[in-house]
């Protein structure tokens, strides 16, 4: 079976898992979204497979890896009958309508996905994250069926990435069973589904002139689009944490407790591909104690909620940080050493928000790494503050899921002094930049100039 087609085929069976995901929680999404979605979480359900059989102890062989995703498709689909009653009401409601201004902005954007994609498919591995880590451990796990393998036999007092989630690994392994010798393509999968879903998300608010430039400006980031085919942890971390936040603000708007708990479970999939995450989930939680607190809804109803998002996070850790390293592999790694010992110096915390100014984001080498993406969010934001002197509710909590991240490092850096500047908060800061996306899709400018459009294109 050509490459083609087995990509074809796992993503067919992705969206069965996805769909059945999005049916049990019950979330109702646009055709575009919910396709899109659907293909991203049944990425997810893939990479959670073979570390179960890992944890049960169930040898890695491709008719083990095989079986356990066709039976996780199966159970994940288990409210069959509304789920063919839901294929069945997509299939009525799917209208793909291109408008001749769309093309220029297809064109384009199909363009940088198949070049990021081809390069992910041809060329092999190159960070020295995965390949002394993720990579060597999904290629040993392939000869030996288990994770836990020869790599763990050498000494590994120079690197920490065998103990890095197993999320890579086990895509890695799926793929390379398949017949992908480099494993990789898996990514381009969760880029192209998650910059649809976010054209989408644009286009609820803003014309498509306007969506179509900013997924542009989005894909024209420097150093995130090269992490669009060399492969780590960042690009999906990303991506499943601007899902969960955007889910979660469905939940403000809907006021459904589904949402809520489906942004949990994003969130929880974000932390599993890394750990730190975490932390962040935790400082989003005060938005949800806001909402309620505003809605005159109980600080304890805030309290319970706030439980609902970060409680599947704190699972996520403790099963494949705690559990797993501590207790299934064979080389003992004393994550309590990362911690900041010295808590009550506080100047490891402003150093690190001064460099990520200074050097990452306010400088020539910030331009090299980010282009001028947040420069332009600022001006957006700059406009609206002087023009309409005024922030909606929508553009207050982007704003405040932005602020998490930039505040988020300096404080994650500050508890966990090995996340350095160059590699680990350089790559981790992609999470700002779909945040900002969404905060300019709702800046009320770019809304209300979209108004007038629309409204000039129906006379």
């Amino acid at each position: 079976m050509s490459g083609i087609m087995i990509i074809i085929l796992f993503t067919i069976i992705q969206f069965i898992a996805g769909f059945g995901l999005l049916n049990l929680f019950n979330i109702q999404l646009k055709p575009g979204l919910l396709i899109s979605l659907a293909i991203l979480l049944g990425v997810m359900v893939f990479s959670i497979m073979p570390f179960l059989l890992q944890l049960a102890y169930i040898p890695l062989t491709s008719t083990n890896v095989f079986i356990s995703i066709i039976v996780a498709c199966v159970l994940l689909n288990i409210k069959f009958k509304s789920g063919i009653a839901r294929l069945q009401q997509l299939k009525a409601t799917m209208r793909f309508k291109l408008k001749i201004y769309e093309i220029p902005y297809l064109v384009m954007i199909i363009f940088i996905v198949f070049v990021s994609a081809w390069r992910c498919f041809y060329f092999p591995p190159t960070p020295r994250d995965l390949t002394s880590g993720a990579e060597v451990i999904a290629e040993y796990a392939i000869r030996e069926k288990t994770m836990i393998n020869s790599v763990f036999s050498v000494n590994l007092e120079t690197t920490n990435n065998v103990f890095k989630s197993p999320f890579i690994t086990c895509l890695q392994i799926i793929y390379k069973y398949a017949g992908f010798e480099f494993g990789q393509v898996w990514l381009s999968t969760i880029v192209t589904c998650f910059l649809i879903f976010l054209y989408q998300a644009l286009t609820l608010t803003v014309h498509r002139l306007f969506a179509g430039l900013l997924v542009l400006f989005f894909m024209a980031i420097p150093e995130m689009f090269a992490y669009t085919f060399m492969v780590l942890f960042d690009y999906a971390n990303a991506a499943y944490f601007c899902l969960s936040v955007w889910f979660l603000y469905q939940f403000f708007q809907n006021q459904q407790r589904n949402y809520l708990a489906f942004a949990g479970l994003l969130m929880a999939f974000a932390t599993y591909i890394r750990s730190e995450t975490l932390i962040l989930g935790c400082m989003m939680a005060p938005a949800i104690v806001w909402y309620h607190w505003k809605n005159k809804t109980g600080m304890v109803k805030g309290l319970i909620s706030s439980a609902w998002f970060v409680v599947p996070s704190v699972l996520s850790y403790i099963i494949s940080v705690t559990i797993y390293i501590n207790k299934y592999l064979p080389v003992k790694y004393n994550i309590q050493s990362l911690v900041n010992k010295n808590l009550g110096d506080l100047s490891p915390l402003f150093d690190r928000f001064t460099d990520i100014n200074s050097k990452l984001i306010f400088s020539d080498m910030g331009v090299g790494y980010y282009g001028y993406f947040i420069y332009f969010f600022l001006l957006l934001l700059l406009l609206e503050l002087v023009i309409k002197r005024q922030l909606t509710p929508a553009t207050r909590n982007w704003l405040y899921a932005v602020l998490v991240i930039y505040i988020g490092f300096p404080v994650m850096a500050y508890l966990l002094p090995l996340l350095d500047l160059n590699n680990s908060t350089k790559r981790g800061l992609f999470k700002i930049f779909p945040l900002m996306l969404l905060y300019m899709a709702n800046n009320s400018l770019l809304v209300s100039w979209s108004q007038k459009i629309m409204k000039w294109e129906t006379k």
